[in-house]
């Protein structure tokens, strides 16, 4: 008995070295809460169950990119614990810092981001996966700079998921990013959609912030896949900044990076209205 006790134990333990799920991390879908505990937090400080880099999956890596004033703990204490402790490997970092900006991310120039940071942040995930590619998960500008992302990466990208992010046209947040400096008034163009990467985009009708709501969504395509949170959940009042907290949304990005698992789509009776 001591001896298959033993046993058990070492495999237990080889079984747990990268593994992409040890004991559920702990998550949370209060907005204010979420903020609160986490915006001054350091912008090196991931979200629970992000950056495990001995981690291993049978799914792509998936690399988080966070909203226009934000960081990665702020962000994503819901879809990073929520994804890791459905087996995924996740990454996310703080990016978009400027001289006056401390913490917060997502205000420096979006070109400078994607290209000086977080590509090269996907190169070190692809690196110490040894994944073949990555799946990107963009809310806000985070879609943006997932685009810009996948013009340097194309062939390294499997799908790219959009939480209102602004995926054409013009948004509240575009006039505020094209001063800060961005792009011009009135441009907002991330480059070519690509053949080989699936773009699922996620919209909510009372977006506050991606406005008028259908800039979250892209013209119809084979690989493009737009899906309006009322459509699948009438009574859903769900604004910009509740997406990322969301129970719905988050098995919608579950169902977007693995179409063969059908994941319930819960409809909360109370949903997130920021």
């Amino acid at each position: 008995m001591r001896a298959f006790a033993g046993l058990a134990a070492t495999v237990a333990l080889c079984a747990g070295v990268g593994a992409a799920q040890a004991a559920p991390y702990p998550l949370t879908t209060d907005v204010p809460t979420a903020v609160a505990a986490n915006y001054f937090a350091s912008a090196q400080t991931p979200p629970p169950g992000a950056n495990r880099w001995s981690c291993r999956s049978g799914h792509h890596p998936v690399v988080l990119l966070h909203a226009t004033a934000m960081n990665q703990a702020a962000n994503f204490a819901y879809l990073a614990p929520m994804l890791a402790n459905a087996g995924y490997c996740v990454f996310s970092l703080t990016y978009g810092q400027t001289s006056w900006s401390g913490n917060t991310g997502g205000l420096a120039k979006r070109e400078a981001s994607a290209y000086r940071q977080v590509v090269p942040f996907v190169d070190r995930v692809l690196a110490a996966t040894g994944a073949t590619k990555v799946d990107l998960v963009g809310h806000s500008q985070g879609g943006a700079i997932a685009q810009l992302v996948s013009q340097r990466r194309t062939s390294r990208i499997g799908t790219i998921v959009g939480i209102s992010a602004s995926s054409r046209g013009h948004s509240d947040v575009d006039v505020l990013q094209s001063r800060l400096p961005a792009r011009a008034p009135g441009q907002n163009y991330w480059g070519p959609r690509h053949p080989g990467i699936r773009y699922v985009n996620l919209a909510t009708r009372f977006d506050q912030i991606s406005t008028p709501y259908r800039v979250t969504l892209m013209p119809p395509g084979a690989n493009i896949t737009n899906t309006l949170i009322q459509d699948v959940c009438p009574a859903s009042r769900i604004g910009h900044v509740g997406m990322a907290y969301s129970p719905t949304v988050g098995a919608l990005v579950r169902r977007a990076l693995d179409p063969a698992q059908r994941v319930r789509v819960p409809c909360p009776g109370t949903d997130f209205p920021e």
